[in-house]
């Protein structure tokens, strides 16, 4: 399976459809990284893994900085919702053994990669459409 953003995942708002975007190639990279058992492939999901990590960082910090500056009053709502995530995302991938991930860390990294996307369909696309009424 391949993740993309999809019409009814676009927001309306440039920086983060464009960062959605980046985050799905992120996860692509990740888990295509998990079919190479050699240790080229180690090393590439190790650098897949980590980009991730910093990429839902950065994105998330975009996020919230376009919340606080519009005055959103989700941003509480919408903070724990992030920070819950990013602490999930790191466990999920610090359970991935030494010799590779197994079928329930690629169903976890799969999981939780769908919670992404229904928080795309919901709070994000409530908060694009925001956006466009402060803008």
């Amino acid at each position: 399976m391949r993740y993309e953003v999809t019409p009814d995942l676009v927001t309306g708002n440039d920086l983060i459809d464009r960062e959605h975007g980046q985050l799905f190639d992120a996860a692509n990279k990740l888990l295509d990284s998990f079919s190479d058992k050699e240790k080229n492939g180690k090393e590439q999901m190790n650098r897949a893994a980590t980009f991730l990590i910093n990429y839902v960082d950065k994105h998330f910090g975009h996020e919230e900085e376009l919340q606080k500056r519009s005055g959103w009053r989700e941003f509480e709502t919408h903070h724990k919702f992030h920070e819950e995530y990013k602490r999930q995302l790191r466990e999920i991938l610090d359970r991935i053994p030494e010799e590779g991930p197994g079928i329930q860390n690629i169903s976890e990294i799969n999981v939780h990669i769908v919670r992404l996307i229904t928080h795309i369909r919901t709070m994000d696309k409530r908060l694009g459409a925001y956006l466009k009424t402060v803008e």
